[in-house]
């Protein structure tokens, strides 16, 4: 039979259950005889024999197979292949064999790499892959009709439906123990109420209607963290929870054996809950979708097709995940085991090699102030282009066998392999001609055609940027921090050459920026910026784009030291009115929607000016507009909603020791039962900035109405964030320069 491949994972053992989404919009259930490898390697082929012995119930069977067990080998070894006969218990088996010897006794590879992408993998298949199935025994035959590097490949008509829950809450916040109200389904065909009946009666017609309308995605607000679990126990609270089911295959709903999960990443503490699945119906829970959330459907089927991740796990995965499974898909067509403990190590280097090496991008400090006539270019997608096309991977870098290699690092003089092409740029070559048609494709075409190219090319963006990140991760499976130090070398050669070129031009630099300048030329025209440009792309072998003339452009100091330019915080006005903002108030997530819509009004205001001096004049009517922001705070004419700040717990509820704004607002939803860890996001106002108890802030859940808010403290902070975008043109705009206009606008203290 014909038609995409839209889900499968582990069945019964030694079952693979896949999906099949028919021309005709049914899904079809098929089985694959078919169970996973795991690979072990030892220094002595005898010290496998009992330990073999011993987990042989759990195996399908065992072969000598000859593999690549380390990146950088150069040749293959023996290992021993050992089938499980359930997919689902690959990593127990492993984890038993291994402590059944001393510790490093038993390598072990393809351990955690889940069922199902290891089945896409062998099988040269791809979630949404257009091809046709043939059952032969117990086995399935796959005949692909589709290319994952096509651009213009066709989806099937897929159903979405949106579910929420109306809850009868007892309590300022929903628990588990209130009653269910209501239960609403909303898709393209209309939206469904269930509101009739008992509570037992609203889940079976809940159970009925997705069975009936037989939706593809089943879309969700916190559904992994909250709306299915609370499902869960009011079935269980009925007495029907063997009769709560929400998917094809029939399974129940039911809680996760484990709970979620707080880690730390890129200075932040995030907190990740376990997912509820539904099988052979795809859960999307819009709170902890990356994917979905940033670049909707679309940036969710490149995102699978280009990754091998069933989009179940490809919704809820972090783009370093989704990475790594690219990048195990080419290992394993290589013949590459994958560790399960990475064992790379940094080669040694002394003290005044570390000195060379051991160094970011390149940054020329910004030129404080507002300029004008500045122009802007960016090169495009730098980083994964260096590491596509000069070979950059934990492997290729200082390699053994080329130590002759014509392809050099920069400033260090490290080899490049030029034998074989890396694990790294093979994997990031279809992320690197993928994104950049798409762009082109984007750039011609309009209306949905562009809203759809626009979501692909954005999901490759953040692809290519974390493989970077990725080559210097530790426990990054193929990563290692040579290849991260030779990447960063290639950029800054890249950046000083195109600096040299500008200036041999006559072009002053106001700023650079690992892989953007802001240059400034008296008189220059866009054709001389075009010319800088293509000199540039000529001289460094690396495209650039030309993002265009600001009218003008501040760079920011730091709001800690007035003397000290922040490299990421500034704004602009391009010649078409056009703003581009960094850094700011509104373009950080923690802000409020009122203070951003303020912020923003005046920017707007400014880009009406053609020159500095003209934006200059028009600092009074951006006054105006905050003295109009600040007296709607005072009268309270403000919505509450717009005044939640948003912050994620930087430890969990019980390691909070002061009362700060934030430990005010957690401790008053501890007190109503509610479950926070690590990294959870919570919203609050401000209700009593200056007060020493929980009543310093009140969680936005439990605003009822239009509650008193510190309209003193909010009119203060409205300040500061204005000042930063007004004191560049007006030294008299600072936060307490705007609190006096205040006052005298007003003429009475504020309340």
């Amino acid at each position: 039979m014909k038609g995409w491949l839209f889900d499968l994972y582990p069945g019964k053992p030694g079952e693979m259950v896949v999906w099949l989404k028919l021309d005709d919009g049914r899904a079809e259930r098929l089985v694959d005889h078919w169970s996973p490898s795991f690979f072990i390697g030892t220094d002595h082929a005898s010290d496998l024999t009992m330990p073999l012995q011993t987990i042989g119930k759990e195996l399908a069977w065992t072969r000598v197979v000859h593999r690549l067990e380390r990146v950088t080998d150069s040749a293959k070894t023996e290992v021993v292949e050992a089938k499980v006969r359930d997919a689902k218990r690959i990593q127990q088996v492993a984890g038993r064999l291994e402590r059944l010897g001393p510790y490093g006794t038993f390598r072990l590879y393809n351990v955690d790499i889940s069922p199902s992408q290891s089945y896409l993998y062998e099988h040269e298949v791809f979630p949404l892959a257009r091809c046709e199935v043939t059952q032969v025994g117990e086995r399935l035959q796959w005949d692909l009709h589709d290319d994952v590097m096509d651009y213009e490949y066709a989806v099937p008509p897929l159903r979405k439906v949106q579910l929420d829950v109306i809850i009868d809450k007892e309590g300022k916040v929903p628990r588990p123990t209130d009653r269910v109200k209501g239960i609403t389904l909303e898709s393209d065909a209309g939206k469904i109420t269930i509101d009739r009946g008992n509570e037992a009666d609203m889940l079976f017609e809940l159970v009925r209607i997705v069975r009936d309308a037989d939706p593809d995605f089943i879309i969700t607000s916190d559904g992994d963290s909250f709306l299915f679990p609370y499902l869960v126990k009011r079935a269980e609270t009925n007495g029907i929870a063997d009769r709560l089911t929400l998917d094809r295959d029939g399974a129940l709903l039911h809680l996760p054996s484990k709970g979620g999960t707080s880690y730390f990443s890129y200075g932040r503490t995030h907190y990740k809950p376990s997912s509820m699945k539904l099988y052979g119906r795809i859960h999307i829970d819009s709170n902890t979708s990356f994917s979905y959330s940033e670049n909707g459907f679309e940036g969710l089927f490149e995102l699978s097709r280009i990754c091998r991740m069933p989009m179940h796990t490809s919704s809820r995965a972090s783009i370093g995940k989704a990475l790594s499974s690219l990048q195990f898909y080419h290992a394993s067509k290589g013949g590459l085991l994958v560790p399960w403990k990475p064992t790379l190590v940094e080669s040694f280097k002394d003290r005044n090699e570390l000195m060379v090496a051991d160094r970011g991008g390149f940054i020329f400090e910004p030129k404080m102030g507002v300029h004008e006539g500045v122009g802007e270019l960016d090169f495009s997608a730098l980083y994964p282009n260096i590491m596509y096309r000069k070979n950059i991977s934990a492997e290729t870098v200082r390699c053994p066998c080329c130590p002759d290699s014509k392809n050099r690092v920069p400033e260090l003089g490290w080899n490049v392999c030029e034998k074989k092409k890396g694990i790294v740029p093979r994997a990031i070559e279809i992320i690197v001609k993928k994104r950049l048609r798409y762009k082109e494709l984007k750039n011609n075409s309009k209306g949905e055609d562009h809203d759809r190219y626009n979501a692909r090319q954005a999901v490759l963006k953040w692809l290519g940027v974390t493989t970077f990140g990725y080559l210097g991760f530790n426990n990054a499976k193929f990563g290692r921090i040579d290849a991260h130090i030779a990447v960063c070398a290639w950029d800054r050669k890249v950046l000083v050459d195109s600096v040299r070129i500008a200036e041999r031009m006559g072009f002053e630099i106001v700023h650079g920026i690992v892989d953007s300048l802001w240059v400034r030329k008296e008189g220059a025209q866009k054709e001389d910026y075009l010319e800088l440009k293509s000199n540039i792309e000529s001289e460094t072998g690396f495209a650039m784009s030309f993002e265009g003339i600001y009218k003008w452009v501040t760079f920011l100091p730091s709001k800690v030291d007035p003397d000290m330019p922040v490299l990421n915080r500034y704004f602009g006005a391009y010649a078409d009115g056009e703003l581009k903002v960094r850094g700011i108030e509104a373009r950080r997530h923690d802000t409020p929607l009122a203070f951003t819509k303020c912020q923003m009004e005046i920017l707007r205001i400014l880009a009406k000016a053609d020159s500095v001096d003209g934006a200059k004049r028009r600092v009074p009517e951006c006054v105006g507009v905050f003295l109009r922001y600040a007296t709607s705070l005072e009268h309270r004419g403000i919505p509450t909603a717009e005044l939640a700040f948003r912050t994620n717990l930087s430890k969990g509820p019980g390691e909070y020791t002061t009362m700060t704004i934030q430990h005010a607002a957690v401790k008053q939803l501890v007190r109503e039962g509610v479950e926070l860890h690590a990294g959870e996001g919570i919203r609050y106002v401000i209700t009593d900035y200056e007060g020493r108890d929980s009543r310093r802030a009140t969680p936005l859940d439990f605003v009822d109405g239009e509650a008193p808010y510190d309209s003193k403290r909010y009119v203060k902070l409205l300040a500061e964030a204005c000042s930063s975008v007004l004191e560049p043109f007006d030294k008299r705009c600072t936060a307490e320069g705007l609190m006096a206009a205040y006052r005298r606008h007003t003429a009475v203290p504020l309340a």
